[in-house]
């Protein structure tokens, strides 16, 4: 139904258009040409993760540091902000447009506590090859990745930073809460991330999972959660009411999930 809205008035209409999203009366502009963007004008959310954001907005309640990481538009950011408006809020993106974009939110609704980094987070500081990619009906600007090798002669470098450094270089003590979207590379963010994690520095996390085949044993998702396991981390379903459960096979049927460090 949104697409075909999309459509109406004939493609001589200007795509792209100022929207009040559902948290905290925030301002956006969209471009109707893509898919994500057409959620926000319409719905004032992102639909499909909507469940996902309240309980966010929930867990961010009362914090005072909050990484982003794969920030996209910021919906995330924007959330956390609309109830914990005091809160540091430190967005990551590393697709330059995109990132641009993020800036011109926070500019628009005069949010000086949203940071945006044109960075993408991995195990190490340095460099990697963003790779381009907006699914299968090419509208999806979401997907986007990163890999440590060059992707061809004309592979787009971006900076990487581990949030290990990141931390150290901005005097960031303790991580209330994380959210990690990155297409796979969730465990090279834990992994950069590993002494803040390890001495109990992070308290909340939100995460994508993205599952391999069962066929293979070792993947990004089952790497993560043998991290986190192994790091003192309860798990849930990121729902209205959290149920912190130990890891085990039911998190196969996850796709996102939320994990919190056992004091």
């Amino acid at each position: 139904m949104i697409n075909l809205l999309s459509k109406v008035g004939g493609s001589s209409e200007p795509t792209s258009r100022l929207t009040v999203l559902k948290y905290g009366g925030f301002k956006m502009f969209c471009d109707l040409s893509q898919m994500l963007q057409r959620q926000f004008y319409y719905c004032g959310t992102y639909l499909v993760e909507e469940e996902i954001i309240d309980c966010w907005q929930t867990v961010a309640q009362g914090t005072r540091t909050i990484l982003d990481v794969g920030a996209n538009a910021g919906i995330y950011s924007l959330a956390a902000l609309a109830v914990e408006p005091t809160a540091e809020v430190h967005a990551f993106e590393p697709t330059p447009e995109i990132a641009n974009r993020l800036r011109s939110t926070a500019r628009l609704n005069a949010l000086d506590h949203l940071h945006v980094h044109e960075l993408a987070v991995s195990a190490q500081t340095g460099t990697a090859t963003l790779n381009r990619f907006r699914g299968e009906l090419g509208t999806n600007e979401g997907m986007n990745f990163i890999s440590e090798a060059r992707s061809g002669s004309d592979g787009e470098r971006v900076h990487t930073v581990c949030l290990d450094q990141f931390c150290r270089d901005h005097s960031i003590d303790k991580i209330d809460l994380l959210k990690i979207d990155v297409q796979g590379h969730e465990y090279a963010v834990l992994k950069g991330a590993e002494q803040l994690i390890r001495s109990g520095r992070i308290r909340i996390i939100f995460m994508e999972l993205n599952w391999a085949d069962r066929s293979q044993s070792i993947c990004p998702a089952t790497q993560s959660v043998q991290f986190l396991k192994q790091s003192n981390y309860l798990f849930s379903k990121p729902e209205k009411r959290l149920n912190w459960q130990p890891a085990g096979d039911w998190l196969r049927k996850m796709t996102d999930i939320a994990a919190q460090r056992i004091h």
